[in-house]
């Protein structure tokens, strides 16, 4: 059985490192493919590392819109809902509060139920989710539409 972690670690980085050393973080350069896949690798990556406040808080509201995108394209409906929801009730109330400078400042200001939330939602992509994305995203980009740097 194939490693699709693995597999779409080793795929999508190279979107990640065209978005980051070719266009110094400007997703604008980046077609819409290419927005979802750079910012499906940040998500995996920086969930299976720390989980999803580090993932927000390091990359912010835009990466976690592309994400979101390619995630609803390759039809993962249960994460669809489960980061939705967890953005939601956690980090959608800080989109204007005059507290924060950086998306890294929102850890001060989490409280119990937050971190409940967060936790919560750090488990189950961790015992399944993660690797649904990395097979449902795999296949769809790079078997089913061919999609290269």
């Amino acid at each position: 059985m194939a490693d699709y972690v693995d597999l779409w670690d080793k795929y999508s980085i190279e979107f990640c490192k065209k978005l980051e050393y070719n266009y110094n973080g400007d997703w604008n350069q980046l077609d819409q493919d290419e927005r979802e896949i750079a910012a499906l690798w940040k998500l995996v990556a920086d969930i299976n590392n720390g989980g999803f406040e580090p993932f927000f808080c390091n990359w912010g509201y835009e990466c976690y819109w592309y994400a979101m995108c390619g995630i609803k394209r390759v039809g993962d409906n249960n994460l669809l809902e489960m980061l939705h929801n967890t953005y939601v009730k956690v980090f959608d109330k800080f989109r204007e509060d005059d507290r924060l400078t950086y998306y890294s400042d929102i850890h001060k200001y989490l409280t119990d139920e937050d971190q409940d939330i967060l936790r919560d939602t750090d488990i189950g992509f961790w015992e399944s989710e993660g690797e649904i994305i990395c097979r449902m995203a795999y296949d769809f980009y790079c078997v089913k539409l061919n999609k290269r740097v």
